[in-house]
């Protein structure tokens, strides 16, 4: 697998803009979920009105680092999805409402990546994936697995999660926050970063997007993160 640049990236969550940040509001004692809405603007308005909040979350941080460029491949990673959207439409059901057609539309699993490529007018692959609490790290295993076999192309890493409805929370395991994280990945020519399996250690509640991402802006040569009994292991 080839090593991969990361030419530019952005992050957003409601503690903070900085994963540095992110990661020392979530590692204090009392530590808790803040509220807050991401910046849209660079979504059209027309647009913006129908999205759920993850949606934009998704799409903004997508919109920055794309830049406006073409994209070869994007790769879009929620480990829960629409899921906040999808238990709306399920409490109407039970309650005999009314559903709105919108929200049924926009609550499959790929709506972000399907609303990326109708915004940027791409016809470009596009890939949804959710693989429990590993879903970032198969979706860096994704973009590595593309680049070694198109290594003169770019690809769209997006990963995205809200804090789910309070029926599943106790069914997981995981610190339960809003973030969304992007980042144009291409193969790196000399120094870059590569992942791969490593023996599991301890897990990690702490989703692994912005935390790789607070890794990235440290001086550690490498981190090992576990979740659902996987090792995963990045190096520079």
């Amino acid at each position: 697998m080839p090593r991969l640049k990361i030419e530019r990236w952005s992050f957003w969550s409601p503690e903070s803009g900085d994963p540095g940040r992110w990661l020392w509001h979530w590692q204090q004692a009392d530590a808790h979920a803040v509220s807050g809405d991401p910046d849209a603007e660079l979504i059209p308005a027309m647009q913006r009105r129908r999205m759920s909040r993850l949606s934009k979350m998704a799409l903004a941080a997508a919109l920055e680092v794309a830049a406006g460029e073409p994209i070869e491949y994007s790769i879009f990673c929620s480990q829960h999805g629409e899921i906040v959207r999808t238990q709306a439409i399920l409490a109407a059901i039970s309650e005999g409402t009314e559903i709105s057609p919108t929200a049924f539309a926009q609550s499959v699993h790929n709506t972000s990546s399907g609303l990326f490529t109708i915004l940027t007018k791409s016809n470009a692959p596009s890939m949804s994936m959710a693989c429990g609490a590993s879903t970032f790290a198969y979706g860096w295993l994704e973009a590595q697995a593309y680049l070694a076999a198109n290594p003169a192309q770019r690809v769209l890493l997006v990963d995205f999660d809200e804090i789910i409805p309070a029926e599943y929370r106790p069914y997981s395991r995981q610190v339960n926050c809003d973030h969304a994280l992007a980042m144009l990945l291409r193969v790196a020519e000399h120094d870059g970063i590569s992942m791969m399996s490593c023996e599991p250690g301890d897990e990690q509640a702490l989703p692994q997007g912005p935390r790789f991402l607070s890794w990235l802006q440290s001086d550690e040569a490498s981190l090992s993160l576990t979740s659902d009994a996987r090792g995963w292991r990045w190096e520079r």
